[in-house]
């Protein structure tokens, strides 16, 4: 009689097996054992199975003038179709005023949304509000809202209105990861909309509304806590915000012009919760658009020759070397994603339409859509990659 023996697998060798099994089988798996929903839940697991990950998507916010907004999940490991495409429901799909909630950035495998239950004619962040934000994880429909955060601070927004001439307030709203810290953070900063006069020593006297930082806070998934970034803000002159944010290497980006006529690079780091600036390859803010791209950030600008895609370099703030140039006859509208061989790369066209542009032979082709799922109107695309994040969180309503 042959006896039984059993294998112990080593640990690590179980991690890197669970790394590599699909995501509804990680949700089923939870139940097995306590074991089990320890190393399913444990933030090295989470980590590895997104660099095993080969599933490659795209999240599409779609919207018109007659229907609700619209949001699916889309593959797009094929090149030359795209692939499954399914519908997802964000936490407020089910709310009113659906076309109040936007997409603020999608980091990694999460998607943060904020939703206006107040928004004036004008889309300024009014008086009378109750806004929410959440960080949502659709493959896996679960969800973290974030708490009310500090009141305003009544004080500073009374000086301002006493001391600049105030009109009404906007919101500009970022997220990002901190790879430091393994965070993920939202950025708030309510501005101030001041109108000036003769700021530009012109004759006759010129008028600009410019953007005076009223209130800074850092919202972090970590601590589930918000705090007040203090003073740090590095422009003494007025200056005007023409960008962004784009993020990338725990960073925030915008591209900002002051009165003195300089462009420059504004950056929030999110490990140091300190604002930067950087220099800027180009002369003019005009005609050029931040992006990214591999998760590195691009400058794309319009030549004569065509829009020419500029990358900065990894660990050299001050560095940047051109990765292509898009020919005149294709109306480019900005870069998505690589395709797996690095040759090509995905773009949208200014009627929000998929191509792939081979980058050495400088021609296009447009992706197939799936007829089962059209999808029509894209009006926000990120890249996408599932995961198990967030799996501790609320239950999509």
């Amino acid at each position: 009689m042959i006896k039984e023996q059993k294998i112990k697998l080593p640990p690590d060798l179980i991690t890197h097996i669970f790394s590599l099994l699909p995501i509804n089988s990680l949700l089923r798996f939870q139940c097995v054992s306590k074991s089990c929903l320890a190393l399913i839940t444990d933030p090295y697991l989470i980590n590895m199975s997104l660099d095993t990950s080969r599933e490659r998507s795209l999240i599409v916010e779609t919207s018109s003038r007659h229907r609700p907004k619209d949001y699916y999940l889309v593959n797009f490991s094929d090149e030359n179709r795209l692939g499954e495409s399914t519908k997802i429901y964000p936490p407020f799909h089910f709310q009113k005023n659906l076309n109040q909630t936007s997409m603020i950035g999608c980091c990694n495998m999460l998607v943060c949304i904020f939703k206006s239950a107040y928004l004036d004619p004008y889309g300024y962040y009014g008086s009378k509000y109750d806004n929410k934000i959440v960080i949502w994880n659709p493959s896996i429909k679960k969800n973290k809202k974030l708490p009310n955060e500090p009141h305003l601070d009544y004080d500073k927004h009374n000086q301002l209105i006493t001391t600049l001439g105030y009109n009404p307030v906007e919101l500009n709203l970022a997220f990002g990861f901190d790879p430091v810290n393994n965070d993920y953070k939202v950025l708030k900063i309510v501005f101030a909309r001041v109108v000036k006069a003769d700021n530009w020593g012109l004759e006759p006297p010129w008028t600009a509304e410019i953007m005076e930082p009223l209130e800074i806070m850092v919202y972090s998934l970590k601590a589930h806590s918000w705090k007040r970034v203090e003073d740090q803000w590095p422009y003494k002159e007025e200056s005007f915000i023409w960008s962004g944010p784009a993020f990338s290497n725990g960073a925030f980006y915008w591209l900002v012009n002051s009165a003195l006529g300089s462009t420059t690079l504004l950056t929030f780091d999110l490990t140091t919760e300190k604002f930067g600036l950087q220099t800027f390859p180009f002369e003019s803010y005009f005609n050029v658009t931040l992006e990214v791209l591999g998760g590195l950030l691009c400058v794309s600008k319009n030549t004569h020759e065509g829009v020419e895609v500029w990358m900065m370099e990894y660990g050299v703030t001050s560095n940047w070397s051109r990765l292509y140039t898009v020919p005149m006859t294709f109306p480019y509208h900005r870069s998505l994603a690589f395709s797996e061989d690095g040759e090509k790369i995905l773009m949208e066209d200014n009627s929000r339409e998929l191509f792939w542009f081979h980058i050495e032979k400088k021609t296009w082709y447009k992706i197939i859509e799936n007829a089962r799922c059209p999808i029509f109107n894209m009006n926000w695309t990120a890249p996408y990659v599932e995961s198990i994040l967030l799996i501790d969180g609320d239950s999509d309503n």
